[in-house]
């Protein structure tokens, strides 16, 4: 590999992990439009998620989502990335960046 290559490929591993740490999810006390569509988001996301707990208990069981939810009932295995047989609030959004 020449040197030009392994500064390339170096680079380019350096930048993606950077990249990968980043977060496109904007915060909702952040000003202007960005804001804006990210309180509108969770208002939604909360809706939803209240709409598909049924028991109220703030998690989502695989019963749940499966009447309500197909597409996540799909993926629900995916999406319980601790492996307890729910999806929690963070889960469920994808992220922890808007508190419940």
């Amino acid at each position: 590999m020449t040197r030009n290559a392994a500064l390339f490929a170096l680079t380019a591993l350096c930048c993606g992990q950077f990249a990968m740490a980043q977060t496109m999810v904007p915060k909702l006390d952040q000003d202007g439009r960005k804001g804006e569509v990210a309180r509108q988001a969770k208002q939604k996301a909360a809706e939803r998620f209240n709409a598909i707990d049924k028991n109220q208990d703030g998690r989502l069981s695989p019963e749940e989502v499966a009447q309500d939810a197909p597409y996540l009932a799909e993926k629900f295995s995916e999406r319980d990335l601790n492996r307890d047989g729910f999806l929690s609030w963070e889960e469920y959004v994808g992220h922890s960046r808007w508190e419940r």
